[in-house]
């Protein structure tokens, strides 16, 4: 268990639904803080007594979505700028990002929900989004639903098995990249266009 993670433990027992929405919107903004871990932390305490699991439900839920949101936004607006004015215009204008946007476009509902569950991951893909202008209305809707079964899922292993949870800490990044791993093999398998569009 890394330091930082114990201070956030402590804080979640001190400060409650702050530190929880805290550290959900700073991971879904793209600080590398463990938010899943600190949602199945939480729900073990809520199991115990120390908080409410629908507060720790919706605290963290509106932690992701609003960090999400402002991610998806503040990339979409400032994020090639940003990049033309570091000079790595080329990365902007590659091919291989194309692609990438072409294909979270094509499937972005997979795309979307899946990376949820991985902290990394739903970082990597709100920047893709917002670099590759993805429609708000179709991003808002597959994040939300996203955010609301990661949530239920870390909630429950944190609620349900609160007497192992620090056991199950170094299992829920594997989880994520499980969830992630299948949703992706499903996608190429069912499409060779993913495959061409990777190689082109």
């Amino acid at each position: 268990m890394s330091l930082v993670f114990q201070n956030i433990l402590g804080w979640i027992l001190v400060y409650k639904y702050s530190t929880l929405f805290a550290v959900s919107f700073l991971s879904s903004l793209g600080v590398p803080l463990p938010a899943a871990a600190s949602t199945v932390a939480s729900a073990a305490f809520a199991s115990q007594g120390y908080l409410n699991l629908g507060a720790v439900l919706i605290v963290g839920l509106l932690g992701n979505i609003i960090g999400d949101f402002a991610a998806y936004g503040l990339v979409r607006k400032y994020g090639k700028p940003v990049l033309y004015w570091f000079h790595l215009g080329k990365v902007v204008e590659s091919q291989v990002l194309k692609n990438v946007e072409n294909i979270e476009n094509t499937y972005k509902a997979t795309v979307i929900m899946a990376s949820r569950f991985q902290d990394q991951a739903t970082t990597l893909v709100n920047i893709i989004a917002g670099l590759g202008n993805m429609d708000f209305k179709h991003f808002a809707l597959y994040a939300v639903i996203g955010d609301v079964l990661q949530i239920l899922f870390y909630s429950a292993i944190g609620y349900f098995f609160a007497g192992s949870w620090q056991s199950l800490y170094n299992a829920v990044g594997v989880f994520g990249w499980l969830i992630i791993l299948g949703t992706t093999v499903v996608a190429i398998l069912a499409s060779r266009k993913f495959v061409k569009q990777l190689l082109k």
